[in-house]
């Protein structure tokens, strides 16, 4: 009976020491959380330096940018011929009562044309803003390299 309460008060002390370790470690990662935030705060902002601040990056950017413009532009353009249409067929299809049917369908048709390239182009614009109110995009909107990167540049050479 001796050596079962000798190895129960060693199971004890383990035990007691195993809390204490655990609860050493719980004070540990406490005292330092505020340490690991800051840490995770600058990995977080190097590692989105590096993922924006990159050639690939730029260039895709940049490109995005001025291609969505120039369809945009283009868009604009279909738009208005599309309207022209409209205007050129009702002006020679006469009065809207004497119309036949077909006349009705091409008058449908030329607006429902009308409508999609406007909804077209509202849908490009709106991705074009989204992506200039970006701040890892907008950066590269009006030219290839960012201008804080031309002006460090500037200052190396």
């Amino acid at each position: 009976m001796d050596k079962k309460i000798h190895i129960n008060g060693i199971i004890g002390w383990i035990a007691l020491v195993l809390v204490g370790i655990g609860f050493l470690g719980f004070v540990i990662r406490l005292v330092f959380f505020p340490a690991h935030i800051i840490n995770k705060g600058l990995e977080t902002g190097t590692g989105i330096v590096d993922k924006t601040l990159n050639a690939d990056n730029a260039i895709y950017n940049y490109e995005y940018f001025k291609k969505q413009k120039e369809s945009i532009d283009a868009y604009k353009l279909n738009l208005e011929n599309a309207k022209e249409q409209a205007r050129q067929f009702r002006s020679n299809a006469g009065e809207r009562t004497n119309w036949t049917f077909e006349d009705k369908n091409e008058d449908s048709r030329l607006s429902s044309v009308v409508t999609g390239i406007a909804n077209t182009i509202n849908d490009m614009v709106a991705d074009y803003n989204a992506k200039s109110k970006m701040a890892n995009r907008n950066i590269f909107k009006d030219g290839l390299i960012p201008e804080i990167m031309e002006r460090v540049a500037g200052l190396i050479n």
